[in-house]
């Protein structure tokens, strides 16, 4: 019998009930509220495979949380179902949880300001079962993992926000889970600690430990780097799915050439329109480079580009700078959501 996916969700769908003033009848607290119906999931179909390190990419608001929540089962779905490690969200809630670790984008909440790392660890080991003989040989464990072995014994208070996310994401790993669900996890962090715990999640959880790792962001170079797969949602609606590298590519149309000019007039730029395979052109007003020109240029295809060199030799235009662009996968949101990613 074929395995069954880490992840699925058949049709899965979340209306929240929101309220919303009534702007007919002032600012008053007392203003009558009118009800509204918000589908933070829509109908949603994914499939993560085991070992797999999947992105779930989208703005605030888009349903990333909510999903989570419902996968580990915070929320029951309204519509459609999930299963994870094959047991059913709905029915199946214990084996569920036996099965995943979770960890949220503010990871400090259930936390004991007052105690130090290792015993924050040892009540949770508790609560997750971990056998009381191997619960110190497991948290020194799990703090070596994500390189808070030498901090074991600080006061949680004193640690630094990279330090906390380490911590969280310690706890999710004590019951030594298959599958991860990661809500934002670098959200908060300095650069420096967001890309350490990127290439933790991606070297030690992903590819050496084999876990299923359900990833979520809204950077959009954090997807790109990290994940094997990327869902891409918009109002809790799947937009795209596939590998970085194949959403990128059908966005392409046709290939953009970027070309730094000095010496060419406006009616040169015109003259390179007519040129064979020239889709379109593109003069950009800002330039860093003083007394040039910055000019993109949309071809059916490279083959094009020899033509509108001998262009520029023969009218003797001198080339200061060339490059290739290949869209990138904000581009490629930005294209199928009409939406801009924001840092």
């Amino acid at each position: 019998m074929m395995q069954r996916a880490a992840i699925e969700t058949h049709d899965l769908t979340k209306t929240f009930k929101s309220k919303v003033g009534n702007k007919g009848l002032g600012s008053s607290v007392f203003e009558r509220r009118d009800s509204r119906f918000v589908t933070a999931v829509d109908h949603l179909n994914i499939e993560v495979k085991r070992g797999e390190l999947f992105g779930l990419l989208g703005p605030n608001g888009a349903g990333k949380t909510t999903l989570v929540k419902i996968l580990c089962t915070l929320l029951p779905p309204d519509e459609g179902n999930a299963y994870v490690n094959g047991f059913d969200i709905s029915r199946e809630q214990m084996a569920v949880k036996r099965y995943l670790g979770t960890l949220f984008s503010v990871g400090e909440r259930g936390v004991f300001w007052r105690l130090n790392g290792y015993r924050n660890l040892e009540f949770f080991s508790a609560i997750y079962n971990v056998p009381r003989r191997k619960r110190h040989e497991r948290i020194m464990e799990v703090l070596d993992l994500v390189g808070l072995k030498d901090k074991a014994f600080e006061h949680y208070q004193k640690y630094s926000g990279g330090m906390k996310r380490k911590l969280a994401l310690a706890r999710a790993l004590l019951p030594d889970p298959p599958i991860l669900l990661l809500d934002e996890p670098t959200t908060g962090l300095d650069v420096i600690s967001s890309r350490a715990l990127r290439k933790f999640i991606r070297e030690k959880l992903s590819r050496d430990a084999g876990k299923t790792v359900l990833y979520t962001t809204h950077y959009v170079e954090e997807a790109s780097q990290i994940c094997d797969k990327i869902c891409i949602l918009n109002k809790g609606k799947l937009v795209a799915c596939d590998t970085p590298d194949s959403i990128r590519g059908a966005l392409k149309k046709d290939e953009v050439v970027s070309v730094t000019l000095r010496a060419i007039t406006d009616a040169q730029i015109e003259a390179i329109r007519t040129i064979e395979g020239v889709v379109a052109i593109e003069s950009e007003t800002e330039n860093p480079v003083p007394d040039s020109r910055c000019v993109r240029l949309h071809l059916q295809s490279l083959d094009s580009l020899p033509l509108v060199l001998e262009f520029f030799l023969r009218e003797k235009i001198k080339l200061v700078d060339l490059r290739h662009e290949e869209p990138t996968l904000e581009d490629a949101f930005v294209h199928l959501t009409g939406t801009e990613l924001t840092e």
